[in-house]
C-alpha cells in the first residue's frame, strides 16, 4: 500500500476512535463520582468492543505488522480506573491479536501490556471513583509521547521477526509513536470536554434545586419531588424549637452552624431513596418514599432523637445545651396544600404540647419496644423517647 493509503486508513481509524471515545463518555456520571458496577461493566463492555472494532481495521504496514488506536482505548481506561482495567480491557485485545498470528503477534501483545501498566502507573491498582486530573495540552502531549515511546519499542522486535532490516522500523516507529500520542490527546480532550460539561450541569443544579446555606434540597425540588414521589409515602414536617433564642444567645453565624449541623444529621439518617429539604427559615421538611406506615413512626422518632442527641455538639454550642425539633407526620395523599396544611398543623399541636415530639394523624399501633402509643384529642402523639 501507498504512504497515502496508509495515512487515509489511519485517519479513518482515528475518526472511529473519537465516535468511540465520545459514545463511552455519555454514560460518565461526572467528576468524584463513584460509579456503580452497571456503568463500570458498561463502560467496560464498550471499551472491549471499540478495541476490537479498531482491530478489524487495522492497518497493514509490513507483512504480519499491524496498527490501529486500539492502544489508546487501553490507555484511557488504565489512567482512570487504575492498572486493573487497563489489562482487564487488555485481555480480550491481546487474544484477538494472537488469533490473527504473523511475526508481529507477539510483540503486538507486549505493545498493549505495556500500555496498560505504563498509562496504570501512579493511578492505583483499581478504582471506583474514576480518577481525574487536570493538565495542560503539553504536558499530556509529552506524557503520551513517553508513553507510547516506551510502549512501542516492540515494533523494532516484529521488524526483527520478520527478517526485515530494523533501521526500516524507525520512521515506523516514530510515525506511530507520534499518532498514538495524538489520539490519546484527542481522545482526553473528548473526555473532559464531557466532564467539565457534565459538572457545569451539575454546578446548575446546585445553584437551582439546593439551599446554599445547609446543603439540602429547596422548596423548588421539594414542589418537583412532591408530584412524582412513589407511594407509599409520607412528609415529616420539622422546625427548630426555639431556634431564635439560639440566634440570641449565641450569634447568627453559630445559628447557621446549627441549621447546617440539623441538615447533616437528617441527611445521613435517611434512606437514598428519603429527601431533606429546607422549605424556609428554620422550617424543614423529610419525604419518605416508599415507607411503610409502622416503620415511618420509628423514622420519625429517630430523626428527633438523632436531632437531639448530635446537633448542639456538631453546631459546636458545647455545655449542656441541646437542640430539638417538633414536626407532624401525615400520609402523602392529596393536593401539595392540603397535605402541608395538615402537617403543619400536627407541628404546631408538637410545639404547644412541650415541644422535642412528633405529632402524627396516622392511627398508631405496637412501637418497637412493644409500648402503645395513645391517641391524644383523635391526634397520635409520638412520645419523646430521650
Amino acid at each position: 500500500m501507498n504512504p497515502l493509503g496508509i495515512l487515509n486508513e489511519l485517519l479513518v481509524n482515528l475518526a472511529m476512535l473519537i465516535a468511540g471515545v465520545t459514545f463511552i463518555t455519555l454514560t460518565s456520571q461526572g467528576q468524584d463520582t463513584r460509579e456503580s458496577a452497571v456503568r463500570l461493566l458498561l463502560r467496560y463492555s464498550s471499551s472491549v468492543l471499540l478495541g476490537l472494532f479498531l482491530m478489524t481495521h487495522s492497518v497493514g504496514l509490513a507483512p504480519g505488522l499491524l496498527f490501529d488506536f486500539r492502544g489508546v482505548v487501553i490507555a484511557l481506561a488504565a489512567r482512570r480506573y487504575g492498572l486493573v482495567a487497563g489489562l482487564l480491557v487488555a485481555l480480550p485485545l491481546t487474544l484477538y491479536r494472537l488469533s490473527l498470528g504473523g511475526a508481529g503477534a507477539w510483540p503486538g501483545v507486549a505493545n498493549l501490556l505495556l500500555v496498560a501498566v505504563l498509562a496504570g502507573a501512579g493511578t492505583g491498582l483499581a478504582r471506583r471513583i474514576p480518577r481525574y486530573q487536570e493538565d495542560t495540552v503539553a504536558h499530556r502531549v509529552w506524557t503520551a509521547l513517553v508513553l507510547f515511546g516506551i510502549a512501542h519499542l516492540p515494533i523494532f522486535l516484529a521488524f526483527f521477526l520478520a527478517g526485515k532490516p530494523v533501521v526500516q522500523a524507525l520512521p515506523i516507529y516514530l510515525t506511530l509513536t507520534v499518532l498514538s500520542a495524538l489520539g490519546l490527546v484527542a481522545a482526553h480532550l473528548v473526555k473532559q470536554s464531557r466532564l467539565q460539561s457534565l459538572s457545569q450541569t451539575e454546578q446548575l443544579k446546585q445553584l437551582v434545586f439546593v439551599d446554599p446555606l445547609t446543603g439540602a434540597l429547596n422548596r423548588r425540588r421539594f414542589d418537583e419531588d412532591f408530584r412524582r414521589t412513589e407511594q407509599p409515602a409520607f412528609v415529616l414536617l420539622l422546625d427548630l424549637d426555639q431556634f431564635k433564642q439560639i440566634n440570641d444567645t449565641f450569634g447568627h453565624e453559630r445559628g447557621d452552624s446549627v441549621l447546617r449541623a440539623l441538615v447533616r444529621t437528617l441527611q445521613e439518617t435517611v434512606r437514598s431513596t428519603d429527601g431533606v429539604y429546607r422549605l424556609g427559615g428554620e422550617e424543614f421538611a423529610v419525604l419518605l418514599s416508599p415507607c411503610d406506615e409502622m416503620a415511618v413512626m420509628r423514622v420519625a422518632q429517630g430523626l428527633r432523637r438523632r436531632v437531639q442527641d448530635l446537633v448542639a455538639a456538631r453546631a459546636g454550642l458545647g455545655g449542656e445545651q441541646q437542640v430539638t425539633v417538633s414536626g407532624g407526620l401525615v400520609r402523602l395523599d392529596g393536593e401539595k396544600r392540603d397535605v402541608l396544611r395538615s402537617a403543619d398543623k400536627l407541628l404546631y399541636q408538637a410545639k404547644s404540647a412541650g415541644r422535642n415530639c412528633i405529632m402524627t394523624n396516622l392511627p398508631l399501633g405496637p412501637m418497637a419496644d412493644g409500648s402503645e402509643c395513645r391517641p391524644l384529642c383523635s391526634t397520635g402523639m409520638l412520645p419523646a423517647l430521650g
